[in-house]
């Protein structure tokens, strides 16, 4: 009936007719119909649904799962890997704790929401309210002492969760110029937290806001002083000296730092030309492919290497293949027994899968393992690895994307010595090399005897550069003797 009176067709306008109907009161037959169909209804208290809430992330320690993990366990549909819950160490040692933990969390989706509806005025009251929590917060705890919980269990703070806030607020400054409140928090921020991987970022941040502001000195002061930190690491800190060799030119600074040398190596390219679809500023750029069909700068590279390029097959897959081997190669290890990593049985990594602590804790472990992978037993491991696990999750582990028999070809073709060099690379700081990988990863056989190689290639388009990340990344292959290039994709040249 409602559709004989009115002119809506669409779906939301016949939802935005009938509320209007509700409301003024033109429509009272509407909450018998909605009764008939849904029965009793009952709704949670807001103190009931936050009690629940709560309860949860104590229980799964993040916002993401909820109590639909035990039904997707119990109808099959997800499996979690066998490990022992060993825990010495409460989280939080004091309700104060948890609660102050809570109301930063709060203060994030605050945050979040502001920026996705571009509430600026919201946006800073959550910047102001993090920074004045973050300066009046205690000093941290020494974790040097025999008792004291683990360094890991840093992220489970409100200074966490509020130095995540600034980092965005950061971003904002800068957006609309404010330099010197950025440099502000900044330093802030590298005061407040002395250890972690965003340090990286924010000695990055405050060295180019600095120089916005036309103080050179300190900018390369500050970029200098980043270099040596040993929690900035990879992209950034490759960042940090290329700024303090730019900077650091005569008269301000004579001596050449011993880095220069390692910034400047060649890395190997290879070009190739495209015959683009698409000629708009700013768009992805798409191909004609060599076999005609449309396609991304990826797969015209890979339809370049399996042609003459060298007859090489191989898949775009950046870094997710080699965390699938990570994750397969170091199972046992990654799901070893340890105190304090594992709190419920629905996780797919332990708590310090990605600190320092993941391979201090586990040294003796991981050196067997990469010693086994060293002499040989690689492709072995790895069989075994896929048959026991296979469908298990794990972080990292992508079961769907990589077939067993490229993951095979491609161990094969990298070797035991590369393969255990880049592992250890990833056991050691699984966060700041777990992006930045080559976008290509290639392999072929050398003979009927099952002899391969492999070859690992960053492709970039017209007008693309190297990011940080991965200039630091192709530095790693080289220095571990992996067969590493880039692929420079151009025009067609107007000639042909």
């Amino acid at each position: 009936s409602l559709r004989d009176n009115t002119n809506c067709t669409r779906r939301h306008e016949l939802l935005s007719t009938l509320l209007s109907m509700h409301n003024n009161g033109t429509c009272t037959v509407l909450p018998k119909r909605i009764f008939k169909w849904t029965g009793t209804c009952i709704r949670v208290s807001n103190m009931a649904d936050e009690l629940l809430w709560l309860v949860q992330r104590l229980f799964f320690l993040n916002g993401d799962q909820d109590l639909s993990s035990f039904l997707l366990v119990d109808l099959g549909l997800v499996k979690f890997p066998d490990y022992t819950c060993s825990v010495v160490h409460r989280i939080f040692q004091e309700r104060n704790d948890l609660l102050q933990y809570e109301e930063a969390i709060r203060v994030a989706q605050f945050m979040d929401e502001s920026l996705d509806n571009d509430n600026m005025e919201l946006v800073s009251r959550c910047t102001d309210l993090s920074e004045n929590r973050l300066c009046t917060s205690l000093k941290e705890e020494d974790s040097s002492l025999a008792d004291s919980p683990p360094s890991f269990y840093s992220c489970f703070s409100s200074t966490w969760i509020y130095s995540k806030i600034l980092t965005l607020g950061v971003s904002v400054y800068e957006r609309e110029r404010r330099y010197a409140d950025a440099i502000r928090t900044l330093k802030i921020l590298l005061s407040k937290v002395a250890s972690g991987r965003r340090r990286g970022y924010w000695t990055l941040r405050l060295s180019i806001d600095l120089e916005h502001m036309g103080r050179p000195n300190e900018s390369l002061s500050i970029a200098e002083g980043g270099v040596t930190d040993p929690w900035i690491r990879a992209g950034s800190k490759i960042a940090l000296q290329k700024r303090a060799l730019r900077l650091g030119k005569p008269p301000r600074r004579w001596k050449v730092p011993s880095y220069a040398d390692s910034l400047k190596r060649n890395i190997k390219e290879v070009n190739i030309e495209g015959r683009p679809l698409n000629c708009e500023i700013g768009a992805k750029n798409v191909f004609y492919g060599y076999d005609g069909d449309r396609c991304g700068v990826e797969q015209l590279a890979l339809q370049y290497y399996a042609d003459e390029g060298g007859g090489w097959q191989g898949t775009h897959s950046e870094g997710g293949i080699w965390m699938t081997i990570f994750g397969l190669l170091m199972w046992d290890v990654i799901f070893s027994e340890v105190c304090d990593v594992f709190h419920s049985k629905f996780q797919t990594a332990p708590l310090d899968f990605e600190t320092d602590d993941f391979y201090k804790s586990r040294k003796d472990l991981i050196e067997a393992q990469l010693k086994r992978i060293q002499d040989g037993m690689a492709e072995e491991m790895l069989i075994s690895s896929w048959e026991l696990h296979q469908g298990t999750s794990c972080k990292g582990v992508n079961w769907d994307r990589h077939p067993m028999a490229d993951v095979r070809a491609v161990v094969a073709g990298v070797g035991g010595h590369r393969l255990a060099l880049l592992l250890r690379h990833l056991a050691l700081d699984y966060r700041s090399w777990s992006s930045g990988m080559p976008d290509l990863l290639l392999w072929h056989f050398l003979d009927e005897r099952g002899g391969a190689e492999a070859k690992l290639v960053e492709v970039k388009g017209p007008k693309d550069q190297l990011s940080e990340q991965q200039r630091a990344w192709i530095f790693v292959l080289m220095d571990f003797g992996f067969d590493v290039e880039v692929c420079k994709v151009s025009l067609v040249s107007k000639r042909r």
